[in-house]
C-alpha cells in the first residue's frame, strides 16, 4: 500500500503552493491493479495507493500511519455504501476505482481527553493477534503463498531497522522476546512511579542467563531506537555485567 499526504497553505500572492509526503512503496508485481484513494483528515486533503490484495486492515494500517488515527477509532465515511467490511474483507471487493473520495473522522494517538481518575483502568494492549494458522495446513500454505502476504513480507523487510549489539553466535537458536508490558511494566517506568528493577518481570535477569547458553537473544520493540535503548539500559539488560548479551534489538 502506498500512501502521501497533500496539504495547500496560501501564500502572500494569493497563490497556493502544495506540499506532497511521500513513501517508497515496494511492489512485487506490477501488473497487479492499484487504485488511489483521496480523503480527507481534519480539513486536509490525502492520498493513498492501494491494492486489489490487500485488506481493509491494510488500508485501516496506513490511515492510521497517515493521520495518527488508531483503527478501533476510525470512522471512514462515504467509502461504501452501507457498513464496511470486516477487517479481513479484500480491497478487490469493495470494487473501488481510482479517484474514488470518503472521509476520515477520528482522534488521533495523543489528543485524547482523559478522566485523570480512569487513568488506572485503561487497557494496556489492544488484541490485535491474527489467527491461529498452525493446526490448518492447507489454510497456512493459502496464507504463506497469498499475493497480499508476499507483498507485505517485501514491505517490512524493505524498512526493517536491527541494531546489532553483540554479534551472533554460530549454531544457537534465537530468543525474540517483546519488552513492553511482557518483560517490562512500561507504565510504572515511563511515569516514575517505580524504580527500573521492580519494573521487570520478577527473576528476569536468571531467566536470560539460563537460555544464554543455548540461545542468541533479540529484544522486539515498536518503539524508537533511543527509547528501546533507554528501556534496556535502565533495566540493566545493557552494559551490566549479567551472564547474557543482547545480540540486537528489532524495530517494526
Amino acid at each position: 500500500m502506498d500512501l502521501s499526504a497533500s496539504t495547500s497553505k496560501g501564500t502572500t500572492s494569493g497563490e497556493t503552493t502544495d506540499t506532497t509526503i511521500s513513501t517508497t512503496q515496494v511492489r512485487i508485481d506490477d501488473a497487479e491493479r492499484w487504485v488511489q484513494l483521496q480523503f480527507t483528515w481534519s480539513g486536509k486533503p490525502y492520498t493513498l495507493d492501494v491494492a486489489d490484495s490487500d485488506r481493509v486492515f491494510d488500508l485501516k494500517a496506513t490511515l492510521h500511519a497517515m493521520t495518527r488515527v488508531p483503527p478501533e477509532r476510525q470512522k471512514i465515511l462515504g467509502l461504501v455504501k452501507g457498513k464496511l467490511p470486516p477487517d479481513q474483507g479484500r480491497i478487490v471487493d469493495l470494487r473501488l476505482v481510482t479517484g474514488k473520495k470518503f472521509t476520515l473522522v477520528g482522534t488521533p494517538e495523543g489528543d485524547e481527553i482523559k478522566d485523570p481518575h480512569q487513568l488506572e483502568f485503561l487497557p494496556d494492549v489492544v488484541n490485535d493477534l491474527d489467527v491461529d494458522l498452525t493446526d490448518d495446513i492447507a489454510a497456512s500454505a493459502a496464507y504463506r503463498n497469498d499475493q497480499r502476504n508476499i507483498r507485505k513480507v517485501k514491505e517490512a523487510t524493505a524498512k526493517l531497522e536491527v541494531n546489532i549489539i553483540h554479534p551472533l553466535r554460530h549454531g544457537k537458536k534465537l530468543l525474540v522476546l517483546d519488552i513492553d508490558f511482557t518483560i517490562l511494566d512500561t507504565k510504572p517506568l515511563t511515569s516514575g512511579s517505580l524504580p527500573p528493577a521492580e519494573c521487570a518481570r520478577p527473576r528476569l535477569h536468571e531467566f536470560l542467563e539460563a537460555v544464554y547458553p543455548h540461545y542468541d537473544i533479540c529484544i522486539w520493540s515498536q518503539t524508537s531506537w533511543i527509547w528501546l535503548e533507554t528501556k534496556l539500559v535502565e533495566l540493566g539488560m545493557v552494559g551490566s555485567d549479567r551472564n547474557y548479551q543482547l545480540s540486537f534489538g528489532k524495530l517494526v
